[in-house]
Formats: structure tokens, C-alpha cells, sequence
């Protein structure tokens, strides 16, 4: 789409509309769970775009829009890797598609990174950004090699295709991009914003809570969770608000340092306060749910009553969590229930909770098999679904446990 490559495609059969729905949801555009500031992040594949010739463009933008739909009630960001396209499509259907995206597109978008640029790419994307919106000109980012991707968002969250590992050779004459995203550079190597090992944030949770919890729940998180139960239950988009990355580092790092905010003198409020708090799981060293647990995670789906998905979780799962993981889990989902209660005010039912938090709260080394897990219903992986049911039936859950 941005390197400009073959322009006469050959000829190819026509692709049906479920089939390139299917390649805009599993290729062209993957969700890659959420950046250093617990942020969605949503990658674009230009390398993945389909024969022009057989596919039906103005249906393919249809179907990335509907894509797109999924993300823009939430602040979020955009990944788009530009390098590696077979196939251009005409600069008319480029226009569209720029020209497509309303105010409600670019409102949450926090940030569009745009990977392996080219001076074509930049002349497109500056050019249309302009006419769309100077505004939205300011959010993009050129981001030259995987390396330097690494210190904006979680590499080993992101796929990444081997022609795109090819291509990063030629922009850097020593490629670190492997390393980058299978070990430390995806944590930001050479960026100390995004360090996540601290005395507070990244910290095992044995350190800040003790073996069985006995040191009880840690300061940040009885901090943030008593001022948003207190000052935000009726707030719209709980959650889905990022507050501005200087006073987001300010107030992590006053924890680091054992100083209490009072985040109703603090100039983001609610939205400091809820950005904090899912920066805490997010920076937990090891996740509410890892990996080991996601075959009983996904041993929900063959529940499908509520009585017997409550029973499931009771016996099956929240005896496999730590005491202060079980703590902690415990005492974050009671809040969520509290928003889910209010969801008429503030628009966060639990799914939408659970959109915003499961990246937070279940994750591995394989960025598509937590996609899959995070989901809920019968399609999904099962840590969704009991994320949904915890925050729905969180009384039946925990205090009908004992």
C-alpha cells in the first residue's frame, strides 16, 4: 500500500467477502495486546494486502473500518507497517480510505507509528494526514527499524512477518531486531521511560505483598482503586481515557519513592487513577494469568450456565493463584464489579471491561494465543469469559467461596 511496488497486479481469482474479511481480521490488521502505558495496540500489515485484481477494495476498507470499530471508543495505538506491499492500490482508493477516517477515528488514536518508511510512504502519509487534519499530522511517528519500535511499544507482543525481518537488514547495518523482539528490547533497551522494574511497579508481587499477603494490598493499588470507587463510578469510558505520559511517570514514579497521591488535587483525576492502576498489572513481572494456566482458562468453555461457569472458577482456577495474586485479583475485580454496576452512567459493561483489561491480566511470549485467550464467548480462549463472569457475578464468585 506505502512502498509503492507492483502497480499492474496480475490477474487472480475474485476473493469473497467472508474470505477478505477473514484476511483483514487475522492479517491485515491484528491486535497486539497493550503498549508501556496499557494502551491497545493495533498493528497494520501493508505486506499482507490481497491481489487488487480479485479483491474488492472498497469492501476491504469496509471490513478494516468495522475492524477499527472494535478499538476507537478507547484511547489506543496504531502500528502500521508500511514496507513489504506487492500490491498498490490506486492513490484514489489511498485518498478514501485517509479521507474515511472521521473524528471518532482519530479522536483516541494516541499515537500512529509508522515502521520501515520510505520517502514515498512519508510523502503519502504527510500529504493526506494535512488534508485530513493538522491535528492528526502531530500524532505520527517515523519509526525506522524494529529496534526503534521496541522502545515505543512491547516487541515480543507484535507479529511480525519474516519479509518485514528481511527488510529491517537494510535499515540497520547490524539488525537487532530478533533480539528485539524475542528478548530485553522489547522492555525498550535503550528508552529508561519505559522501564518497568522498580520497587513498586514491576516489583513480584511476594515483595510487595509477602508470601501469603500478610503485607496486604500494595499502597498504589488501595490508592487508585478507593479514589475511582469513590470519584468515578459514573464516569463515561472509565478506563478507556489515558492521561498525559509526564504526570502518568510523575505519579508512578512518587510511588517508587513511598509518596501517596491525592488524585483530586492531580490534574488527570479519574483518568490518572485508572491509568495507574493498569499500569501496575501491566508492569507485573509475572501476570495474573500466564501462559501455565490458559489450558484451565480455557477449560470455561464447556460451561455454558452461569451456575456451573461460577463453580468452575471456584474449583478450578482461583486455587491455582498465590495468596496475593488470589488477594489482589480479588480486590481489583470488586471495583470492577462496582463500574460494571454503573454501566449505565459510565458506559463500561463487563465486556467492555474486559476489553480494556484482560490484556492486562493475561499474558505470554505468543502475542496470538493471548488474542485468542482475552476473548470471550465460545470463540474465545476462555480467560475472557471468566474475566466476564468474575466481574458480573463477583459477590457469587468470592463471597459465596468463603
Amino acid at each position: 500500500m506505502f512502498s509503492f511496488g507492483s502497480s499492474s497486479a496480475p490477474l487472480a481469482p475474485p476473493i469473497s467477502d467472508s474470505d477478505l474479511k477473514e484476511i483483514v481480521h487475522d492479517r491485515i490488521l491484528r491486535q497486539a495486546g497493550v503498549d508501556y502505558e496499557a494502551r491497545p495496540i493495533l498493528c497494520f500489515y501493508a505486506c499482507q494486502l490481497p491481489n487488487p485484481r480479485g479483491a474488492d477494495y472498497d469492501v476491504l476498507l469496509r471490513f478494516m473500518m468495522e475492524k477499527l470499530d472494535e478499538f476507537v471508543e478507547s484511547d489506543y495505538v496504531l502500528v502500521m507497517f508500511s514496507a513489504g506491499a506487492e500490491y498498490t492500490p490506486s492513490w484514489k482508493w489511498m485518498y478514501k480510505a485517509y479521507a474515511g477516517l472521521s473524528r471518532k477515528y482519530r479522536k483516541n488514536l494516541k499515537h500512529l507509528y509508522v515502521v520501515h518508511p520510505n520517502f514515498w510512504s512519508k510523502l503519502l502519509i504527510q500529504t493526506m494526514a494535512m488534508i485530513v487534519s493538522p491535528k492528526f499530522a502531530r500524532k505520527i511517528a517515523w519509526v525506522y527499524n524494529l529496534t526503534a519500535l521496541a522502545r515505543v511499544v512491547p516487541l515480543k507482543q507484535v507479529y511480525i512477518p519474516e519479509i518485514l525481518y528481511k527488510i529491517d537488514e537494510s535499515y540497520q547495518p547490524r539488525s537487532s531486531s530478533r533480539q528485539a523482539a524475542t528478548g530485553a528490547g522489547a522492555g525498550g533497551t535503550s528508552s529508561t521511560t519505559h522501564t518497568t522494574t522498580g520497587r513498586v511497579f514491576g516489583a513480584p508481587l511476594v515483595h510487595l505483598m509477602g508470601t501469603t499477603g500478610e503485607k496486604g494490598i500494595p499502597l498504589v493499588v488501595r490508592d487508585t482503586t478507593q479514589y475511582i470507587f469513590s470519584h468515578g463510578l459514573d464516569t463515561e469510558g472509565l478506563f478507556r481515557r489515558s492521561p498525559s505520559s509526564v504526570e502518568l511517570q510523575e505519579t508512578k514514579m512518587a510511588y517508587e519513592n513511598d509518596t501517596s497521591v491525592d488524585f483530586s488535587k492531580a490534574g488527570g483525576g479519574v483518568h490518572l487513577a485508572c491509568g495507574v492502576l493498569k499500569s501496575f498489572f501491566r508492569d507485573m513481572p509475572d501476570p495474573v494469568f500466564g501462559e501455565a494456566m490458559y489450558d484451565v482458562l480455557k477449560g470455561i468453555t464447556a460451561h455454558t450456565t452461569p451456575e456451573s461457569q461460577i463453580l468452575y472458577i471456584r474449583t478450578h482456577i482461583l486455587p491455582l493463584l498465590s495468596p496475593p495474586v488470589l488477594l489482589l485479583f480479588r480486590h481489583l475485580t470488586q471495583l470492577l464489579y462496582q463500574v460494571h454496576l454503573h454501566a449505565n452512567q459510565n458506559r463500561m459493561t463487563a465486556r467492555n471491561l474486559v476489553i480494556v483489561w484482560a490484556p492486562n491480566l493475561i499474558r505470554s511470549d505468543h502475542p496470538l494465543r493471548d488474542l485468542e485467550m482475552c476473548g470471550t464467548g465460545q470463540g474465545g480462549g476462555g480467560g475472557g469469559t471468566v474475566l466476564v463472569v468474575v466481574i458480573e457475578r463477583w459477590k457469587q464468585v468470592f463471597e459465596e467461596s468463603g
